[in-house]
């Protein structure tokens, strides 16, 4: 017998955030930077959310502002690189 915490589509969401979320801190943080353009921190906040959406285009434009004002900032340093390799892949092997 299933029980409904066993079922698969249940089960499937209970570990990811709500779209819901998603779109609220996205717009949290877009706003944060139409007031404040230079903010490094909420800048890599915003890239690192795009990441996890599979918005790397979008997040390596993030990244570059980052490293545009800090040119040696290793969280922007490797994020650009992750977003290089997953839009390398994706030219690759388009869907």
């Amino acid at each position: 017998t299933i029980k409904n915490r066993d079922a698969p589509d249940s089960r499937s969401c209970t570990n990811h955030p709500a779209i819901q979320d998603w779109v609220a801190r996205l717009r949290q943080l877009t706003d944060r930077l139409v007031h404040c353009p230079a903010d490094v921190t909420t800048r890599c906040e915003l890239a690192i959310l795009l990441e996890d959406l599979g918005e790397y285009e979008e997040a390596l434009v993030n990244w570059k502002a980052v490293l545009s004002s800090e040119p040696n900032n290793l969280v922007a340093r490797e994020g650009s690189v992750r977003c290089r390799q997953w839009l390398g892949r994706s030219l690759q092997f388009p869907s």
